[in-house]
């Protein structure tokens, strides 16, 4: 399996999750592997769509989604924040 690092995580938030993880038995490995491992089983039930199955999309974003697995408008996928905002000129 690959090794994962996960830099400039926020302190806060960081020593609060680790604190409530340790009062649950859980190290960090266990919790992100938890994690991801959702991430995959959402996506895989929700075909194509966003790993974030618990959220509520509203009907604008509904509409977006649907338009654009059908074709209707064009987006682009881009693999990191740097590639999007060159894409947008930003």
């Amino acid at each position: 399996m690959a090794s994962l690092t996960i830099h400039n995580i926020d302190p806060g938030i960081k020593s609060a999750a680790m604190e409530i993880m340790k009062q649950h038995g859980m190290t960090a490995k266990d919790t992100i592997s938890a994690f991801l491992g959702k991430i995959v089983s959402d996506h895989r039930k929700a075909g194509d769509s966003c790993f974030c199955s618990d959220l509520e999309l509203n009907e604008e974003t509904k509409r977006d989604l649907r338009e654009a697995k059908a074709g209707k408008v064009h987006y682009t996928a881009c693999n990191n924040t740097d590639e999007l905002f060159a894409k947008l000129g930003i």
